[in-house]
């Protein structure tokens, strides 16, 4: 009977010993759901925007464009974009024409010639103001308006054009270091007026 003893002894030493105790916590979920769910919704709204415009802007077809001209360099592609192209000056100096297409009128004038001011670092101008500076050119057979705008430091120069068709506004925008757009200027409103759009 003895050698049970120290068994026993141990047995109801350790039934004296407290129980554990179990902690339990609340836990939001409704709270948390949004908080992990914010940012990714945000980036995904942003993406089918996104994707939407591109698909959009395939819709409205290609345009035909005249020779190339000198000094002009092919961009890479863009789903965003119906042309691109880069042009190199002096002293690492470069301008580049872009070409996008959206349906609509996008704001219409005055809302996009103050975005493109607002690029250059320029103050929004009200709409007689910017309508009073435009001027008429030639995209192919369509009638469209041109914007020249110039940074307040004189570094950085941007022609605008926006020409309207059936259901969409098309926009080509030369824009970069001032002494190549200007040198430029003339050369891409006549490649715009050799130009022809779906």
């Amino acid at each position: 009977m003895q050698k049970f003893v120290p068994l026993f002894f141990c047995l109801a030493l350790w039934g004296c010993k407290p129980a554990p105790k179990i902690v339990s916590y609340e836990v939001n979920s409704e709270a948390t759901n949004r908080a992990q769910s914010a940012v990714p919704a945000k980036e995904n709204a942003k993406m089918q925007a996104n994707a939407a415009m591109e698909a959009e802007a395939a819709t409205f077809g290609q345009p035909k464009w005249p020779e190339t001209p000198a000094g002009w360099v092919v961009g890479a592609p863009n789903a965003m974009r119906k042309g691109s192209w880069i042009i190199h000056g002096e002293a690492e100096a470069k301008a580049e024409m872009a070409v996008t297409v959206f349906p609509g009128d996008v704001g219409g004038m005055a809302a996009n010639v103050n975005r493109w001011r607002g690029q250059l670092g320029l103050p929004p101008a009200d709409e007689s103001t910017i309508l009073a500076s435009a001027q008429n050119v030639q995209v192919g057979t369509v009638q469209a308006k041109s914007f020249r705008l110039e940074s307040a430091d004189g570094k950085r120069y941007t022609v605008a054009v926006i020409a309207p068709s059936a259901s969409a506004s098309w926009f080509f925008k030369l824009s970069g270091d001032s002494q190549v757009v200007k040198a430029q200027t003339d050369t891409f409103l006549k490649f715009l007026t050799h130009s022809q759009l779906p």
